[in-house]
């Protein structure tokens, strides 16, 4: 066997200090296949979500998740004596195995999660991927250092269940039967994508079982406010013995598969990754904006559209699907930042082909035949908005000729009025919005009928966007035979009837004119959006009075509060029941994704790239401290700020990825260094 080097530089490495300790159980890595399957858990490959499992296998759509094998519990014989390499949380309150006291390094080769083990004088190592395309978790056992054989003993525990789901009380056992290389585990019913899972390797040694695991404690989950115990059926436990100096595979997967070589697999995988990041123009994953391309490849799925193939976006794992607003404010940064144009074009003929009424859908549905939700009055402007950045990035007319119908339809429909109240008032030309009951903006938080941030009216960030998807499109319609001069002229009323958003009380935006009790004056993030887009309807000391004022009062080191500290209704903590923690969403919480606007807002003002890197690099420290690689959904407030929500999100990902590319563009002279001061964006033409 090839032997590599001793000692790495990976960026995601950790050491006993972690390991051994509670950073093994907070700390979660993701494995996907591009198709909206994944595998996840904890470094100490302990269940503490309902969502870790080492197969989740996603349906006909990206969004429809089943859980099929939820642990591989894995204890090692060596020398005579059995040594458990998991942990194992109960509800009784006991933790028992330890097997993380065991484990000396974690990191991540790339996305690949990578364990190592000292037991006696043998040191064990665990790789596991997911093949790109398929439904298979591919796990690597070495015995990198051994004096004798190492006989590894893994027990296969199993429920096939929506991911979303826990355990029924009736839990069904499914079907054994021994097959070539390894077993066949079958559920009763007719024959789908996840009646079976196949576990397979090369001198794999299966011993069908049956019995019933019960009472996990899944600590996340109870932390959250939801049922946390859960169960699973010990279908199997499977054996498989090493050589000192030896590695062996196995597969676990939905169809069976041939004997393949570990060091084929792995290089498969690996050239898959250093193609992502070429195309990033990196050699490696070992800086932070090396980690964060890689993450940003785990969102990219596939997506069928009716009839039509195409793509989209996962807003976050593992219990979000695609949403529309997300895949459109994601997009300029997981795709067009590392060089995926033509990807960036497939998402938005995606989406364009399920528009209705001139609005795209909230969220695909999770299964065929569920209604689709439109409220989401934002998302068709991030769309225009996304295909403005696509063809500054060297999108062809062909594309835009492709999707002008829909941009066309979205102006067409919101001028003349649609769902929910969504209109031009002809008086301003500003987009009123909102009804009772209904959340429209990205501050959609609802608890029961009550949402906690109806904002019915006219959104500053909903008109920013209305008004540069105005002159995006007067840009943009010569090069798709259209005439531009309406769009001109609307984008000129919207741009002079926008100094009504300017309180001069508090030098800053009014969040909502023309609201049911008038201007609402909250001091929130959402009037960066006027500054940071690349048509900005303020004046050059309106939008640096903007951004002075979002730094000094909603700046935190890992994300823009959504609400003033100093307001009343400020809640510094996104904790406790479900109930709780949507009153505090969008009630002070701190968002990473809105680094997006406050850090290019800032370029356009300040024109400082070094200090906004200097801004980035807690992004570099939490990508090691929550899901790893990646950027959780949003932090507490109140210091420390500690993450929250879905540990590995998009739009997250994406703001620190646009950001990281274009500072290291501008500090290497490779950008523009004099940037219109309304256009930090346009640096790409």
């Amino acid at each position: 066997m090839q032997r590599e080097a001793a000692f790495h530089t990976d960026f995601v490495d950790f050491g006993r200090a972690i390991c051994n300790d509670r950073g093994a159980l907070d700390r979660e890595w993701l494995l996907t296949n591009g198709l909206g399957s994944y595998a996840m858990g904890t470094i100490a490959l302990a269940r503490t979500r309902r969502y870790h499992g080492v197969l989740v296998v996603a349906g006909d759509s990206p969004a429809d998740r089943t859980m099929l094998v939820g642990a591989m519990t894995p204890t090692v014989t060596y020398r005579g004596r059995s040594h458990p390499l998991y942990t194992g949380l109960w509800t009784d309150g006991s933790t028992r195995p330890m097997g993380h006291l065991l484990l000396q390094q974690f990191r991540l080769e790339g996305s690949i999660p990578v364990w190592r083990w000292a037991v006696s004088d043998a040191l064990i190592e665990l790789r596991m991927w997911m093949v790109h395309g398929e439904h298979t978790t591919v796990m690597e056992w070495t015995a990198r250092e051994a004096s004798n054989p190492v006989d590894i003993a893994m027990d296969v525990l199993v429920d096939r269940r929506p991911h979303h789901a826990l355990a029924a009380a009736d839990i069904v056992t499914p079907a054994c039967e021994l097959a070539p290389r390894g077993l066949r585990i079958r559920w009763p019913g007719p024959e789908t994508t996840t009646s079976s899972v196949w576990v397979q390797g090369d001198a794999l040694v299966p011993a069908p079982d049956g019995s019933a695991w019960r009472n996990f404690l899944l600590a996340e989950e109870r932390a959250r406010g939801y049922d946390f115990s859960d169960s699973l059926v010990r279908a199997a436990e499977v054996r498989i013995v090493l050589e000192p100096g030896t590695s062996s595979t196995l597969t676990v997967s939905t169809l069976p598969q041939d004997a393949k070589s570990a060091t084929a697999e792995r290089a498969a995988r690996q050239r898959y990754e250093s193609t992502l990041l070429a195309q990033c123009g990196l050699p490696d994953a070992r800086r932070p904006v090396g980690q964060l391309c890689l993450a940003a490849d785990q969102f990219v799925v596939r997506r069928r559209v009716g009839q039509t193939d195409g793509m989209s976006i996962i807003a976050g794992y593992p219990w979000f699907g695609d949403w529309g607003r997300d895949t459109m404010l994601s997009l300029p940064g997981l795709l067009l930042a590392t060089g995926r144009l033509d990807d960036a074009q497939q998402v938005i003929r995606t989406w364009c082909g399920a528009i209705d009424g001139g609005m795209l859908p909230n969220r695909f549905p999770d299964r065929a035949g569920d209604p689709t939700e439109f409220n989401s009055v934002d998302a068709p402007l991030a769309m225009i908005s996304a295909i403005d950045d696509t063809m500054r990035a060297g999108a062809p007319d062909s594309f835009l000729r492709d999707v002008w119908p829909a941009m066309a339809q979205v102006i067409e429909r919101y001028t003349a009025g649609t769902r929910h109240g969504i209109s031009v008032d002809a008086a301003d030309g500003l987009l009123r919005a909102g009804e009772a009951g209904v959340q429209l903006t990205w501050m959609d938080a609802k608890c029961g009928d009550r949402v906690i941030t109806p904002r019915i009216g006219k959104p500053v960030e909903v008109n920013a966007l209305w008004h540069h998807a105005l002159r995006a499109m007067a840009r943009l319609a010569p090069r798709a035979g259209a005439d531009a001069a309406p769009f001109a002229a609307a984008a000129a009323q919207a741009a002079d009837s926008f100094a009504r958003f300017w309180n001069t009380r508090t030098a800053c935006c009014f969040d909502v004119i023309d609201g049911p009790d008038g201007a609402d004056a909250s001091i929130r993030p959402n009037q960066l959006f006027a500054v940071s887009l690349p048509d900005s309807p303020l004046p050059e000391g309106q939008r640096r009075a903007v951004v002075d004022l979002c730094m000094s009062r909603l700046w935190t080191p890992v994300g823009v509060r959504t609400l003033d500290a100093a307001d009343p209704r400020y809640i510094g903590h996104y904790t406790g029941t479900p109930e709780q923690r949507d009153s505090a969403y969008h009630m002070g919480t701190a968002w990473p994704w809105l680094f997006g606007p406050l850090l290019t807002a800032h370029l356009s003002v300040h024109r400082n790239a070094e200090a906004v890197m200097d801004f980035l690099l807690p992004y570099a420290n939490h990508l090691r401290e929550a899901g790893l690689g990646s950027v959780s959904e949003v932090h507490d407030g109140d210091p420390p700020h500690a993450p929250g929500g879905c540990p590995m999100q998009a739009w997250s990902v994406a703001a620190a990825l646009k950001m990281w590319r274009l500072c290291d563009r501008l500090m290497n002279g490779t950008a523009a260094q004099d940037l219109p001061a309304t256009s930090l964006a346009r640096e790409a033409d």
